[in-house]
């Protein structure tokens, strides 16, 4: 598809019986968003096309189907596109008070878009941004996060590295705001578990041949001592040519490496290689090669759905099922594949969850790692604690 994100609004119509009616799935698609760029290098070259979260939908979907025929639910699925020169607010207008909205747009309509639910007292989901600050800008009882966090997922880097016993680490990051702001939240993270940053180098991104030798990977990685490099490169240009090209031999861990991940084909546990299949094989007339699997962002949508498919049947009051009283409720949990349920922390909203450890071709570790404890829930080392939160809604 020729746009980078979509809007997903999921409409929970519950009827006055002990079960919900309809779940209806509509799929606003944002009109004119340009994808030539998208994923794309400084050098023009693919590393990392975008992919469309509607497959991982439909999946929630389909595996829902013995729930829903045996709660007599009709659902559908349906496609709209928003059109972003025409007053957001008015497409938005009609949708049902008692609907599901997952946000899968760029940084800056989500944003805006997710104030606009608020103000329409729509439940809404954000599976694409992992931006640390919109947990704390974006604190409203009606959203929720559904992809893991920057702290979430920097957390289980570096307890990794702590587990490991790597406590001296290089950072090489980019030049980008978006870089210095995911730099910032691994250094928090490990100083957090241990670890300690020995020193912060900035590559660029030039054509400019004085530049060359001053981002040469040697150059860059030399003249101190390390344990491991970490690598910030939101681009995924620069840092696919550091490993292997470091001054001293280590492991390349971040963005490229060894990366924390929501989701990856090469889970062997939990019922993870079934749920891959699954998502392979599930449309019959458009069948994926064994290592494709659900980006982080498509897992997230997959997510969202499935809390609320799931938590339905085991509500003990039938008599409200709407989305937001099923997601506030600490007993709505989801099966996530990873090893432990998924849940929403109440504090901040966001789904609490296992992160993945892993290489292009592999899962190395699963975080929370042995013996990082919490007084209440050890998933919630992974991220910012309600103590230490500025959201508080509950």
């Amino acid at each position: 598809m020729k746009f980078q994100g979509f809007l997903f609004l999921l409409s929970l119509f519950f009827s006055s019986q002990a079960y919900a009616s309809t779940f209806d799935v509509t799929i606003l698609s944002l009109k004119s968003e340009d994808q030539q760029q998208k994923g794309k290098t400084f050098a023009g070259i693919t590393v990392e096309p975008h992919r469309p979260v509607r497959r991982a939908v439909e999946l929630a979907l389909f595996e829902s189907t013995i729930l829903f025929d045996t709660l007599d639910i009709d659902s559908s699925l349906q496609q709209i596109e928003l059109d972003p020169n025409t007053d957001i607010r008015s497409q938005l207008a009609g949708i049902s008070q008692s609907s599901l909205v997952i946000l899968d747009l760029p940084l800056a309509l989500m944003e805006q878009v997710a104030k606009l639910t608020h103000e329409l007292n729509l439940v809404a989901f954000n599976v694409r941004h992992s931006n640390a600050y919109l947990r704390e800008s974006l604190c409203m009882d009606t959203f929720f996060h559904a992809i893991p966090s920057d702290n979430m997922y920097f957390d289980a880097l570096g307890q990794f590295l702590i587990y490991r016993g790597w406590r001296k680490v290089l950072l090489i990051r980019g030049p980008s705001e978006r870089d210095a702001e995911r730099a910032e939240t691994l250094f928090n993270s490990l100083k957090k578990f241990g670890a300690n940053i020995v020193d912060q180098r900035v590559f660029t991104l030039s054509h400019n041949p004085d530049d060359r030798d001053k981002n040469k990977p040697e150059f860059l990685t030399g003249g101190v001592s390390y344990d491991v490099v970490a690598v910030i490169d939101s681009q995924k240009d620069y840092g696919r040519y550091l490993q292997y090209s470091t001054r001293s031999a280590r492991p390349v861990v971040g963005d490229v490496g060894l990366t924390p991940r929501n989701w990856h084909f090469g889970l062997e546990r939990y019922g993870a290689p079934q749920l891959n299949e699954r998502y392979r094989s599930f449309k019959k007339n458009h069948l994926l090669s064994p290592q494709v699997s659900m980006t982080d962002a498509e897992f997230a949508a997959w997510s969202a759905v499935k809390l609320i498919t799931n938590s339905i049947n085991s509500r003990t009051d039938r008599e409200d099922l709407s989305p937001s009283s099923v997601l506030i409720d600490p007993a709505s949990q989801v099966d996530l594949y990873k090893g432990t349920r998924g849940s929403i922390r109440q504090w901040n909203h966001q789904l609490r969850q296992p992160i993945l450890l892993a290489t292009q071709d592999a899962v190395i570790a699963i975080a929370p790692m042995p013996k990082f404890l919490h007084p209440k829930h050890y998933v919630d080392t992974l991220g910012v604690d309600a103590p230490a939160s500025a959201c508080q809604l509950r």
